[in-house]
């Protein structure tokens, strides 16, 4: 693919495979390393995933789900054992040059790009030799990303006396510098305080905003999630979702919260006819009501009742959604892309 031709598609994946051998000791004693017993993973099953240009798209996940092993082979680091691999219509493992060229990855604190004693600035300059960016570009870009990630102050100073959250900004520059097409963040936001992951997130809009960037994340942090464009998730290898935030809701959600203020002290049971009483103290009451409820009568009076000063109705955060996806996968069951479950 010619660098900056249009493609449809910036990540496709199909039908991929990863396996990796590990082995533990027979025995114990001196000569246990030499009797040992292979075990295959299979990290990767039959992994189906695109992202098309301009998406943000976030990967989620437990632990040992599968995320890095596939953003590995997305970015060519690991080679499949089958499947088929694109991103920016390369061949992630045999086309690793090119590809680079048009990628941005930002690890989290883990695997830092700033040198320890050197300033930020310092490392911008080596990323400009490296991706051969003109003086005057060099010097456009550099202040469109002080200014959108706040780091006048910042990025002059050594990187050992920067806070995490500036640190991870700064990494975020050295990243994105060269303005590619396909970013993948790998839990960018993590330790960060409130400020730094909020600022993050505004960057990410803004990016994809002003120069079309596609964003690929996996995070463990809900908030990061709250502005992508899908969600996939991935459970022992597995994609076990994949859809909007609203779908998932939707699949899950199935009661509503309905919060209740009275103005005096009242028996909650004598007013609540339905749903179910979870939570009651003097002056307060929290309940759990069906969608459906919503219309019905005996809400309309329960709320416009003299006694209820105030209420509130909410749907599940996506926290309490993803939790549920989590519970249901570990009982051996997966959800399917149609909602459906899945026995193994």
């Amino acid at each position: 693919m010619v660098s900056g031709e249009y493609v449809k598609y910036v990540i496709e994946v199909s039908d991929l495979h990863k396996n990796f051998e590990t082995y533990e000791p027979r025995s114990t004693g001196i000569f246990r390393s030499l009797r040992r017993v292979y075990k295959t993973k299979r990290a990767l099953r039959g992994v189906n995933m695109s992202v098309r240009q301009g998406e943000i798209l976030a990967l989620l996940g437990r632990n040992g789900s599968g995320k890095s092993t596939l953003i590995k082979t997305i970015t060519g680091i690991l080679h499949p054992d089958s499947g088929r691999v694109r991103a920016m219509g390369l061949d992630p493992w045999k086309e690793r040059k090119k590809l680079a060229m048009q990628i941005g990855v930002v690890f989290g604190s883990t695997h830092p790009q700033l040198y320890w004693d050197l300033p930020p600035i310092d490392t911008f300059k080596y990323i400009k030799g490296v991706y051969g960016i003109s003086d005057d570009d060099y010097k456009k870009r550099l202040k469109y990303f002080i200014e959108l990630l706040s780091l006048k102050k910042v990025y002059k100073r050594q990187a050992r006396q920067l806070s995490l959250g500036e640190r991870m900004k700064c990494e975020m520059v050295a990243a994105l510098l060269h303005l590619p097409p396909l970013v993948i963040m790998d839990e960018p936001t993590i330790g960060m305080d409130l400020p730094a992951r909020v600022g993050i997130r505004r960057a990410v809009l803004k990016l994809r905003k002003d120069y079309g960037m596609t964003f690929l994340i996996t995070t463990h942090v809900v908030d990061d999630v709250a502005n992508v464009d899908r969600i996939v998730m991935l459970d022992e290898g597995k994609v076990i979702f994949d859809g909007s935030q609203e779908r998932m809701r939707n699949m899950l959600a199935k009661n509503l919260t309905l919060e209740l203020r009275f103005g005096v002290e009242e028996n909650p049971k004598r007013l609540i006819i339905h749903g179910t009483l979870i939570k009651y103290k003097p002056g307060y009451a929290k309940v759990e009501i069906k969608p459906r409820e919503l219309k019905e009568a005996w809400l309309s009076r329960l709320i416009t009742s003299s006694k209820i000063i105030d209420y509130r109705i909410s749907e599940p955060s996506l926290s309490t959604v993803l939790e549920r996806f989590y519970s249901a996968s570990g009982k051996g069951k997966h959800r399917s892309t149609e909602g459906a479950y899945d026995d193994e």
